[in-house]
């Protein structure tokens, strides 16, 4: 006794299925890539606002404050990212930090906008340092006085 079966599911299956897990994996790297660059955010912010907020006495004891802030970033919590080191100027009474960070996309062609599969992205701030005495004048300045 002869039994027919259409073959059309598998040959579906075979043409659908490659997408599908492509644009699967494809999902999860930009979810990464975008955890990671919010993490870079937020630590570079942070650092900024640390850099131009602290007691110094001059722009070297600052600048030792702010390596040894950055130094204790946890580069760990970072899930798939290569982060470049943290370049920090300090330069008549502003304060410019810079880093860039990238992943590497493990399968080529999926990474349309990069011919070497590398997705990149760099954060910059730039901050005005502060003086509490010149906060406190310009407060007064503003409310008249109180």
């Amino acid at each position: 006794m002869k039994h027919k079966v259409s073959a059309y599911f598998t040959v579906e299956a075979a043409l659908v299925l490659p997408i599908v897990f492509g644009v699967t994996i494809l999902v999860i790297y930009l979810m990464f890539f975008q955890y990671d660059r919010c993490l870079m955010e937020q630590d570079m912010g942070a650092l900024a606002l640390y850099g131009a907020t602290v007691q110094a006495g001059d722009n070297e004891e600052r600048m030792r404050q702010l390596l040894n802030r950055a130094g204790s970033i946890y580069e760990e919590k970072y899930v798939a990212w290569d982060n470049t080191e943290i370049g920090m100027k300090l330069e008549s009474g502003k304060l410019k930090i810079e880093r860039k960070g990238s992943l590497k996309f493990p399968f080529p062609g999926l990474a349309f906008w990069s011919s070497e599969n590398v997705w990149g992205t760099s954060v910059r701030y730039e901050n005005t340092l502060l003086s509490p005495t010149t906060m406190i004048r310009t407060w007064q300045k503003i409310t008249g006085g109180e």
